[in-house]
Order: C-alpha cells, then structure tokens, then sequence
C-alpha cells in the first residue's frame, strides 16, 4: 500500500523517508537547545516541541524531552512525560479540541506502541493509557464487544513483529482509529503475511472497542501481503459519537476541505520533483493520488449504507470532508516540516561558508 506506508509511515511511525522522516532539526538562535521535531495543535493554540542539547544532538547521544509550548506565550511551557532515548522515537497526534495527545512510540524494531495523554488544565497533559505489548496491554475492550480478539496477548500464529499506529481522530475527538498491524509466521515461499486489526479507543468511555464499519473494515484488510504488491489506500476516518451536523453544515466543510486538498496537492507535487533518492517519487504520488480518490468514494458510499435511509446524504458528506480535511492537514504539516528543513539547511550553510 504505497499511501499507508507512504504519507503515514511518516506521520505515524516517523520511520519513512518522504514525510516526517525528514527528522526536521535545528537550533535555536544564540541557544544550545536543537529542535528535533515540532507538532502544531489543530486550532494552533499550543505546539509539542521535542529538544535536545546541541551538543547532544551533535554526538547522537542524550536524552529528548517533549514541551508543551504556548503559541500566545513561547516562554509559557510544560514539559510532557519523561525525556527519552532518540532511538524510542515519537511522532505526536493532537485531537481536534485539543484535550488528547496520542504518541506513537518506536520500542525497538519488533515493536511500536501508543501512548495517551489528556489535557487537565493549560498546558498540563498527564498519561491516562499506554499499549505495551511486551508489558502486557493496558487497554482493554468493551466486555460486550462482540468483535473484539478472545484472550489477551499474542494472537496465534503471531511472531511478536507487532506494531500499533494512530490512523484518525473522530471529528468531535470522542474516538481515536488505531491500526495494529502483527506479522504471522512465514508463508512456504519464505515470505511474511501480515494481520491488520483496526479498532477504537472510546475517549469518553476509556474502553477499546468495534462498529459495524470497522468490522468491515478488518473484514477487508485482515491479511495483507509484506511486499505490498497491489496498492491499496485507507483514508483516515473516524467514526464521531456525537449527531450528525446538518446537511448544509457538513457539504460547506467538505466544500472548505476540498479547496484545502485542491491548494496543498500541487505544492506535494512539485516539492516531489526535488527528491533525488526516488526519480519516480512525483509519479507515485500521482498514483497515490488516483488510488485515494477511488478509495475516498468507496469508503462513503459504504459508510452512508450503514446508516437509516434519511442519514445517508449525511453520512456520506461527513465521510468525505473529515477523510479530506485530514488527508490536507497531513500535507500542509508535511510541506511545513520540509520547508523548515531547508531553510534551516540554507542558513547552516551559509554560516559554513
């Protein structure tokens, strides 16, 4: 799947090479402090800045520390959690109310979890759930959850690759997707198949859980193949647990969505013909592109289905415009992260000079 392991295999794991992988770094003037990477709320009240000594940086040694940062008050900071090593790297997810933070964190090379915090007043977040595999998961399914795996621990047949991911907040942040994607045994050929299981974590009742559109969901995607022969795309959706908005209100976001997908993708298209280690990156995007449109109409004509004659309109409008508007944001932080990266690359070159 060139999108899942494309866009959010930067956004989501931060071990790719096109999105975050960039590893955005640069000092602070007349500072020793190196910015490591830099995460904006969605209504751009806060940011997460991860840093390090410069010295640090500059050896790969030491530990990062996440902040909490206010945008009106840049002096105005917490910190999140505790420091960490650079190679339990973390890539950061604000909620659209900006009350939830969900971090992926790279364990080592078997094993990426999650953590969640939650906002208890101004800048102060506290851990309130974390997925640790290895320790044991701490989230747990509703017990009348029906969809959910029986037992606990490795599933069978598993060989302990596990690696969970943040897909999407729901629009009204009561519901946060998670992918967990485990690799199964080898195949006689030699190669792995892969499990992929997509489930919830109800924020307001803290339990895991499934819908009738996830179920359909894993459905499709249960196995897939490691070498990702026939590209897929899964726009990032979450289902809200709040009433359907109006009809009106819902196509005028979608509408705002569209003009935001329209204005951002041609930017990604020519920044994609500076890209030198893949001379075939704009071709791919290209194709991307074609195959999340396809998926995009797919995945709403099967979400309005779901629902009563009279909501279908509805469903299918809310589908497309949080699918779109959060397939725009992914890009527009891209472009932001990149161009970032070389102005900060410009000035340190010039300073060598």
């Amino acid at each position: 799947m060139k999108f899942g392991f494309y866009f959010r295999r930067l956004r989501r794991t931060a071990l790719g090479t096109i999105v975050l992988g960039l590893c955005v770094t640069f000092a602070y003037a007349e500072s020793d402090v190196q910015i490591e990477n830099v995460t904006r709320s969605p209504r751009g009240t806060f940011r997460i800045q991860q840093e390090r000594t410069l010295e640090q940086a500059v050896a790969g040694v030491g530990k990062i520390t996440a902040w909490i940062i206010s945008a009106r008050e840049p002096t105005e900071r917490l910190q999140l959690d505790v420091p960490y090593d650079d190679a339990s790297s973390r890539t950061f997810f604000i909620s659209p109310d900006e009350q939830w933070v969900c971090a992926t964190v790279h364990e080592h090379s078997q094993l990426q979890s999650l953590r969640l915090y939650q906002r208890k007043t101004g800048l102060q977040f506290d851990r309130v759930a974390t997925m640790e595999e290895e320790e044991g998961d701490t989230w747990h399914f509703d017990k009348n959850d029906r969809f959910a795996p029986e037992g606990r621990g490795q599933e069978a047949y598993e060989t302990g690759r596990v690696y969970n991911h943040f897909v999407a907040w729901s629009s009204d942040s009561a519901r946060l997707l998670v992918e967990r994607r485990s690799q199964l045994e080898a195949k006689k050929d030699g190669e792995y198949l892969w499990r992929r299981h997509y489930f919830y974590f109800n924020l307001r009742r803290g339990k895991l859980e499934h819908t009738q559109y996830l179920s359909t969901l894993n459905r499709a995607f249960r196995h897939y193949d490691s070498e990702q022969k026939k590209d897929v795309a899964v726009p990032s959706f979450a289902e809200p647990l709040d009433a359907l908005p109006p009809e009106k209100e819902l196509r005028d976001r979608y509408d705002a969505a569209e003009r935001r997908l329209k204005k951002v993708y041609p930017a990604y298209l020519t920044q994609a013909d500076d890209e030198i280690q893949n001379p075939n990156e704009k071709r791919d995007r290209l194709r991307y592109q074609q195959l999340w449109l396809k998926a995009r109409e797919s995945g709403a004509e099967s979400f309005a289905a779901m629902g009563s004659k009279a909501e279908r309109p509805r469903r299918k409008l809310l589908y497309l415009a949080d699918t779109t508007d959060n397939l725009a944001r992914e890009l527009e932080e891209y472009l932001a992260e990149r161009a970032r990266y070389d102005e900060e690359n410009k000035k340190a070159g010039g300073e060598s000079q």
